[in-house]
């Protein structure tokens, strides 16, 4: 592909083997590095730079930042359709763009700064071999010095934010023959393995690797925080996220869940932990131990009253002491150190008036979570948002009314679009409000589901009067048995009878004198008691 049919192209950027042609990284559908946490690493690896090395595509608002922030800077780009734009761009620049594979690219003078923001999974060409991110990183160490600043981030696909977004559009097509991804074993398998392959040291990104809110360090990254940032800005609820989460988090560390890492060389030690808000303000961060929205649905999916009574009285008892530092949170940004509830983040919005505002709203989005996740609660089954935000009030005593509920959920719902924030879980359509042909499928589905249950009862019924009619045949069987072995009895006993009956007789008629002289005989005293015992053993016989 690297047939160069006009000299313009040539003109404005070097072409190298294995360039692409009716394509664009830049402008598809694959998000690209961005975000005020990436740039703040891109700035430091540029600046004071004699030669800054640009690998794969980037946001061109990150480009912007970092390109006078170096003396020369170099674009490897792997599309003529990328090339030809940030040239353009940076025509006037001390920018020079380079389009085809990296791997068959040297440059004149090696790099004293890399970025390479995206990975190395859009450096290469789909003609060629496939990319190997070992032979890649050989080869990039080649293109630059040995004390180079680096700024590198590797996507992590053992997450399972990673993983939901991968399957999420294969999954909405009903004929797709789709499944979670599989750890490419040539790529790092840990964060430790990608910072020691460049020595450098190491980060972990959240929620993703793309444009991430968070970078930590990975002592520094715990479940609170991870929850914190496990829910992008795109999602409005934790629904599909949050199960996944949960469950990785109890296998894995933190670090191995994570959306991506991030590996920097010769750049100064950031804090142990570098985030913007919601808002896409940057602020300061707390790593808590525990997320306290996780430790309370736990409780309420074991239907533990207690336990969920003492974390609401917890979180009431933190709101009422400093109203202002949990004005601008949602639910999912309160964490648990050493037993008591902190806020993750410091923030200046202020999504409620009062305490009890604040509070209602907090335990609001907790029932919306437990609601839309699907998990147990204490209480009967049945109860919506509301009736559970009416109970969570009522474990420490706070009588609130379902309608004060909808009134505050208003009031902070208008307050985080102000704000450019999302609501914890998005408004559920009402049946006006549905689609006609959804109401339609919905009624067609309920009605075969229907017929399907009213067959099972049929069924259950048929095989009730089977098993009643095999019961009463069983019995009569057994009754005709029995009367069948009585009466061999008896026939048994009467024959048996009979001749016990005629010795009997014939003892009793031989005269007393006889017996007497009889007795007399030696031995014949003892067949006598023989006999009688053999006599009373047959009379035994015949009374049974």
């Amino acid at each position: 592909m690297n047939d160069i049919d006009t000299a313009a192209k040539v003109a404005a950027y070097s072409v190298v083997p294995g360039d692409m042609y009716d394509w664009s990284d830049m402008t598809g559908a694959r998000a690209l590095p961005r975000g005020p946490v990436l740039t703040r690493f891109a700035v430091s690896a540029a600046t004071g730079a004699s030669h800054l090395l640009v690998v794969g595509p980037h946001d061109l608002d990150l480009l912007d930042a970092v390109v006078d922030r170096a003396a020369t800077t170099t674009v490897v780009l792997r599309t003529h359709a990328d090339a030809e734009l940030v040239s353009e761009r940076y025509a006037d620049r001390s920018v020079d763009v380079v389009c085809g594979d990296l791997r068959a690219w040297t440059p004149d003078r090696p790099a004293d700064a890399v970025l390479a923001l995206d990975g190395f999974s859009r450096v290469a060409s789909i003609d060629t071999d496939a990319a190997d991110w070992h032979v890649i990183s050989e080869h990039l160490a080649g293109l630059s010095t040995g004390d180079a600043r680096l700024a590198l981030v590797v996507p992590n696909p053992g997450s399972p934010l990673s993983q939901l977004t991968a399957v999420a559009p294969e999954a909405s097509d009903d004929n797709a023959d789709w499944s979670f991804p599989v750890h490419d074993r040539a790529n790092p398998r840990s964060l430790v393995d990608a910072s020691a392959r460049f020595r450098g040291r190491g980060y972990t990104l959240w929620p993703d690797a793309g444009s991430p809110t968070l970078a930590a360090a990975p002592e520094a990254c715990s479940v609170a925080l991870a929850v914190a940032h496990g829910r992008p800005a795109e999602t409005p609820t934790l629904r599909e996220v949050q199960p996944a989460l949960g469950q990785a988090l109890d296998t894995l560390d933190a670090a191995a869940a994570a959306g991506g890492w991030l590996v920097t060389r010769g750049l100064d030690p950031i804090p142990s932990v570098v985030g913007v808000d919601r808002t896409g303000d940057e602020t300061s961060w707390t790593a808590a131990e525990r997320s306290w929205l996780v430790e309370a649905m736990r409780d309420s999916a074991r239907r533990d009253v207690a336990g969920l009574r003492h974390h609401v009285r917890r979180l009431h008892d933190a709101v009422a002491a400093a109203p202002e530092q949990w004005c601008g949170l949602q639910v999912d940004e309160i964490g648990l150190d050493a037993g008591r509830v902190v806020p993750v983040h410091e923030s200046t919005v202020k999504l409620g008036e009062s305490a009890d505002e604040i509070l209602l709203g907090l335990l609001d989005e907790l029932a919306a979570f437990i609601c839309a996740a699907g998990w147990r609660h204490p209480w009967p089954a049945g109860r919506g948002r509301d009736e559970l935000t009416v109970l969570l009030a009522a474990t420490i005593d706070v009588a609130v009314t379902a309608a004060d509920v909808r009134r505050v959920r208003q009031r902070r719902g208008s307050a985080l679009a102000s704000t450019g924030m999302t609501p914890v879980v998005a408004r559920r359509q009402t049946p006006q409000d549905a689609d006609p042909s959804d109401r339609q499928r919905l009624m067609d589905e309920n009605e075969a589901l229907r017929g399907q249950v009213t067959w099972f009862k049929q069924q259950m019924r048929q095989r009730q009067t089977m098993t009643h009619e095999v019961r009463t045949a069983a019995r009569r069987d057994v009754a005709a048995l029995n009367d069948r072995i009585k009466e061999l009895e008896d026939q048994l006993n009467a024959r048996l009878a009979t001749p016990v009956n005629r010795a009997a007789k014939r003892a009793s008629a031989v005269p007393g004198r006889a017996r007497a002289g009889f007795g007399r005989v030696p031995g014949a005293r003892r067949a006598a008691r023989l006999l009688r015992r053999v006599l009373r053993a047959f009379r035994r016989v015949v009374t049974r």
